[in-house]
C-alpha cells in the first residue's frame, strides 16, 4: 500500500510509531483527549481542521498532505490556505492551534471538566468519559437532573458513614 492508498488515520498512526510515541504522549502535547485520538487513528470520525494541525505539528507531519487525507476542508479553502503558506504568509489554522492552552480536549468542548478529573488522579480516557457523562447531565430535563444529581450525591454519603463506623 503507498503513501497515497492510506487514509488519515493510518497515516497519523505511522507518523506516531515513527516517533516512537505513545496515542497518550500525544493527547499531552495536544491537548487532544486520547480517545479522540484513538477514533483518528481507526478513521472512525473526522478530525476537524484545527485537530489535524496540532496532530501534524506534534508529530512533524506534512500538514497540507493531512488536511487532503482528511478531507475536512473544502477543496476550494484547502487551495488557498496552500497558496499562502507557499507565499509565506501564515495560515489561519495554525494561528488557532498555538495557544499554550487548548480550549477543546475531548469531542464535546469540555477541558475543565477533563483537567479537573486528571487533577484528581483519574486517567485521560476516565476522565473524557466522566466529563461526557456530566455533559449528558447537563442536557437533562431539569427534574431529572436534580433527581440524577441527588442520588450520586448521597451514594458518597452512604461511602463516608461506612468511613465512620
Amino acid at each position: 500500500m503507498t503513501e497515497e492508498d492510506i487514509r488519515f488515520g493510518e497515516y497519523m498512526r505511522r507518523l506516531r510509531r515513527e516517533a516512537k510515541r505513545s496515542l497518550y504522549e500525544v493527547s499531552q502535547q495536544t491537548g487532544i483527549s486520547y480517545s479522540h485520538l484513538s477514533r483518528i487513528e481507526n478513521d472512525s470520525t473526522v478530525p476537524r481542521p484545527e485537530t489535524i494541525v496540532r496532530i501534524a505539528e506534534a508529530l512533524n507531519g506534512d500538514l497540507k498532505l493531512m488536511l487532503e487525507k482528511a478531507d475536512c476542508l473544502p477543496r476550494v479553502i484547502l487551495d488557498r490556505i496552500v497558496a499562502r503558506e507557499e507565499a509565506g504568509e501564515p495560515a489561519s489554522l495554525r494561528r488557532t492551534a498555538g495557544s499554550e492552552e487548548p480550549e477543546v480536549i475531548g469531542e464535546y468542548g469540555d477541558a475543565d471538566l477533563i483537567r479537573l478529573a486528571m487533577r484528581h488522579g483519574i486517567d485521560a480516557p476516565e476522565a473524557e468519559s466522566l466529563a461526557a457523562t456530566i455533559i449528558e447531565l447537563l442536557n437533562l430535563p431539569p427534574t431529572t437532573r436534580t433527581a440524577i444529581t441527588a442520588l450520586i450525591q448521597s451514594l458518597g454519603q452512604d461511602e463516608d458513614a461506612d468511613v465512620e463506623e
